[in-house]
């Protein structure tokens, strides 16, 4: 499957985009710190699983996948320091964890599918 087809792709793109907004936002003492690590792992997610579906090895693919959802538990982690030092209000919270989870539920039944064993 062409990676941009992939709903979890195009969720955690938008999801990142979102990131990259959010922190404008954020004090200028932060721009080196806590806006680095969100922008980096916001934008490694949708690179993990678009190299994971383009690769012919499945063993791969299978990786790059547990990397993109380790990144999303990281990215979660990352946004709820920034809620706990007051850098975005709760709606915004709110609103990136549904994101968030509503990306590891596509991925999981994603993985699952490449998970069934293939028809000879």
């Amino acid at each position: 499957m062409n990676y941009p087809d992939l709903k979890f792709w195009q969720k955690s793109r938008q999801l990142a985009v979102k990131i990259y907004r959010l922190v404008q936002a954020f004090p200028e003492q932060e721009r080196e710190g806590l806006c680095r690590q969100l922008q980096d792992t916001a934008s490694q997610i949708p690179t993990d699983i678009a190299i994971g579906a383009n690769s012919k090895y499945h063993e791969f693919a299978i990786r790059q996948l547990q990397m993109a959802k380790a990144g999303l538990y990281k990215l979660e982690t990352l946004i709820l320091i920034a809620e706990d030092l007051e850098y975005m209000n709760e709606d915004t919270l709110d609103e990136l964890l549904e994101d968030i989870t509503a990306c590891q539920k596509l991925m999981d039944g994603y993985a699952r599918s490449m998970n069934k064993p293939r028809s000879q």
